[in-house]
């Protein structure tokens, strides 16, 4: 018996099978234990650890799980790229996604069926989706299939673009189950060793003395610098900054903030205090304003905004790509270098502590880095 953990605290049981040969294979018991936090969380796993315990002495036994009689009988006959049409409809009518999640969905959907193109089945039903296919399909996204943003310089996917497509199609394949038109995710079957993993994720930022020299560059742009300078000091995205209203700034007992009730990509509620520096870089208030009056109301767009920054980079002599999203990044590391704890960081917004972990590593690599200094001393 073998557990594996998950990010939220459970971990869940399965068995691991040896046969004559060296042949191994696993199942899952669809059993977890949860963290134990008080006398009656101890008695739950107890229960559960029961319940293991018997099914792995069945197998022992040589008792099979069974298995539903026409499981596959059972399932509606539809079409792959149907299906997934309706879905993307219902993501997109309702409130929960954001515009970008349904537009990364979309991406997803189209490779999808170009693979399916690619394999000469457009009309696949979704009872044939299977282990095979679906190793197929991630061979075709990493050898085969080519970004074509640009027709005149067609790209391979990057890890990061083949990770997020693997990911959509899981969600996509386990809504399907749960719908009732498949009867299980074949995304479950595959191996490790045949799934894209995770890779280190490269988060450009601005040091103190670079933020400096960028705000005294000259620009032709310098909505672009206030803008990109206020969001280095909130840690607010491009489309939180650009959705800000004069009636988002509330007072405190600490001074003034914002509150935001919906972030534009994560829907959650977050409020940020205003430093001075930030201060420094918000606009002044119209006396004629109303609350529902944008505060930065001729902010660039994220294109334009991008293309103002890497000319004010090169005036300040800074050898680093930079984008508009750099200014979260380096709200972040510059908190967390201040003294800032995680969840103080988590001002970002992160609906997971451990997208925010990612800038703490960032930060231990350049502190270990000043350390190591010490040893030209001795």
């Amino acid at each position: 018996m073998r557990s594996r953990n998950h990010p939220n605290g459970n971990r869940s049981l399965y068995l691991e099978f040896y046969e004559k040969g060296g042949k191994r294979h696993y199942e899952s018991l669809n059993l977890f234990l949860i963290p134990e936090e008080d006398e009656n969380d101890r008695r739950v796993n107890e229960a559960t650890l029961k319940k293991a315990v018997k099914l792995k002495s069945e197998r022992v036994l040589g008792v099979k799980r069974p298995k539903p009689k026409n499981e596959e009988s059972k399932v509606p006959r539809r079409a792959f790229c149907d299906w997934m049409d309706d879905y993307l409809s219902c993501l997109q009518a309702s409130d929960q996604y954001s515009m970008a999640y349904c537009n990364h969905m979309r991406s997803t959907i189209n490779i999808i069926k170009a693979y399916l193109a690619y394999i000469k089945r457009p009309r696949m039903l979704m009872s044939k989706l299977d282990k095979v296919w679906l190793k197929g399909f991630l061979i075709y996204i990493k050898v085969e299939y080519r970004n074509m943003k640009s027709p005149n310089h067609p790209k391979p996917l990057s890890p990061k673009t083949m990770m997020l497509i693997q990911t959509n199609l899981n969600t996509i394949l386990g809504h399907a189950v749960k719908a009732g038109v498949l009867a299980r995710n074949p995304m479950d079957a595959l191996e490790t060793c045949d799934k894209f993993g995770k890779t280190p994720s490269e988060r450009e930022f601005l040091t103190v003395a670079e933020l400096n020299r960028l705000a005294k560059a000259e620009t032709g742009s310098p909505t672009t610098k206030q803008t990109f300078m206020f969001c280095c000091f909130t840690g607010l995205r491009h489309s939180d900054m650009v959705a800000l209203k004069w009636g988002d700034i509330k007072t405190c007992g600490a001074g003034l903030m914002l509150h935001f009730p919906s972030m534009q990509k994560t829907k959650q509620p977050v409020i940020v205090p205003l430093s001075e520096k930030a201060l420094e870089w918000l606009p002044e208030r119209p006396a004629d304003c109303k609350v529902d009056t944008k505060v930065f109301d001729n902010a660039p767009t994220l294109s334009s905004a991008n293309r103002a920054l890497k000319h004010m980079a090169r005036r300040a002599e800074i050898r680093k790509t930079i984008s508009f999203h750099c200014s979260r990044h380096t709200f972040a590391t510059l908190t967390l270098t201040a003294g800032g704890d995680l969840y103080t960081t988590s001002l970002l917004g992160h609906t997971n502590i451990h997208s925010t972990e990612i800038y703490a590593d960032v930060v231990m690599e350049r502190r270990t880095q000043a350390v190591n200094l010490l040893n030209a001393i001795f």
